[in-house]
């Protein structure tokens, strides 16, 4: 906790090192610390901090931006792993051990004072969680911005919608500052020190598997882009006239070596809400947003963003199950559909495997941009229709066809000309071209 200008925090002792531990709010947090690219080397007579000119701490936009939005976004938002900083003997005028076993700092006023100036040092370095820090401060430049902008354009306070976002807003901030986080310290570490704290950290964390992450949003009771998705591709891999009946790897499911199937669920979870929002980032956001609200930006390259918006998810199952059901009667070899996947073997041909179920998917939003009637759009037929067109194609051919990410754009672009046929300067012939290069 922080009093004045005095941390309190608790000692931890971990393999002969000692650091201290401490629960302060987001606004306590950043009196005392704020994101900088400056590092500092060491610190002068006067204690003065002198920075490193070639190195910078630089973070990533897109995360920081992620995190603002996470807190915005999520009433649920928490971030319950540490923040940890470094405090050097130039910030602290007393360090004393209460009897309860408490630690007492007491803080440099400057370290604060410091931090109100624009260009102003930072003294308190930050170790590990310089995203999170940015992020949060991002956060409230954003809602700092909004509540700044309902207020210049409502300044009588008489717009009750305005009045209404302002009190939104302005509790959302206040929220999102109360916020408490488990804040690690360790006093005067060296800049080794440091970085071997950030490597142990961040080199010992594991990515989550996405499939995993996939079956996690299936748990929550919230109604999302991702719940719907998963529960789509449950439903189309369970139904045994389904083309993709246990064809798809579900998380958790136990396989042998030689008969994985061709297509993960993270993989057509993630196809399926590229088909409804706008964008990942979007799609972390729409995760919070009422269906009605997804109404707009309903154009043709997001096809199944309507019928998510209209509570019509069993529609975009029936559009899957129809389509591909269209290209398993449509493509095959004798009697025997090219589609089918054989188990104890190795994809045989482009269908079976992720590239060709991509650029089918793909295909399938350019015919329903011409197939706009929702009478049609759930037909095997009207596939089979435009798929029939492509049937001369070689699927097996791979040396057209290499089991690779360039053949999704190989094989799209061959089904797309297939169906409609090139025109003068068509720029999907030097797309293709390009393509063939890169096999």
């Amino acid at each position: 906790m922080l009093q004045d200008n005095q941390i309190h925090a608790s000692k931890v002792r971990q393999n002969n090192q000692e650091f201290l531990v401490g629960i302060f709010s987001i606004k306590q947090i950043l009196s005392f610390t704020k994101y900088t690219e400056r590092l500092i080397v060491y610190f002068d007579d006067d204690n003065k901090p002198e920075y490193n000119k070639q190195v910078q701490r630089k973070v990533e936009t897109s995360r920081v931006e992620k995190i603002a939005d996470f807190l915005i976004d999520d009433p649920d938002a928490l971030f319950p792993t540490n923040i940890v900083l470094s405090i050097p003997n130039a910030a602290i005028e007393v360090f004393e051990e209460q009897q309860n076993g408490i630690i007492s700092i007491t803080i440099d006023r400057k370290v604060f004072s410091e931090l109100k100036r624009a260009d102003g040092d930072v003294y308190l370095t930050i170790i590990d969680g310089q995203h999170r820090i940015r992020g949060i401060e991002k956060a409230i430049e954003r809602l700092e911005s909004e509540i700044l902008s309902l207020r210049q354009l409502n300044p009588k306070g008489l717009n009750e919608e305005f009045n209404k976002k302002l009190i939104k807003k302005s509790q959302q901030l206040n929220s999102l500052l109360n916020i408490e986080l488990v804040v690690t310290f360790f006093i005067d570490a060296s800049l080794e020190f440091q970085a071997m704290v950030f490597s142990t950290i961040n080199r010992t964390q594991k990515s989550v598997p996405q499939s995993l992450v996939t079956s996690l949003f299936g748990l929550t009771e919230k109604d999302t882009p991702q719940k719907t998705a998963l529960e789509i591709v449950l439903a189309l891999n369970g139904f045994e006239k389904s083309p993709f009946f246990n064809r798809i790897k579900l998380h958790g499911g136990t396989y042998e070596r030689n008969q994985s199937p061709p297509l993960t669920q993270a993989t057509m979870v993630k196809s399926i809400i590229e088909l409804i929002s706008v964008n990942l980032r979007d799609s972390e956001k729409d995760r919070f947003r009422d269906r009605d609200e997804l109404k707009i930006n309903c154009g043709p390259s997001l096809p199944f963003r309507i019928y998510y918006a209209n509570n019509q998810d069993q529609f975009i199952t029936d559009i899957l199950f129809s389509y591909f059901s269209a290209a398993r009667k449509t493509f095959v070899d004798g009697s025997l559909p090219l589609w089918d996947f054989q188990e104890n073997t190795k994809p045989q041909n482009i269908l079976h495997t992720t590239v060709g179920y991509q650029a089918l998917l793909k295909l399938l939003v350019d015919i329903l941009r011409v197939e706009k009637d929702d009478s049609r759009r759930d037909k095997v037929d009207i596939y089979i229709e435009y798929l029939q067109h492509c049937s001369h194609l070689n699927f097996e051919d791979q040396q057209r066809y290499p089991f690779t990410s360039i053949s999704k754009t190989i094989l799209y672009l061959d089904m797309s000309l297939a169906i409609w046929p090139a025109k003068d300067n068509d720029s999907r012939i030097e797309r293709l071209r390009e393509a063939l290069k890169k096999r």
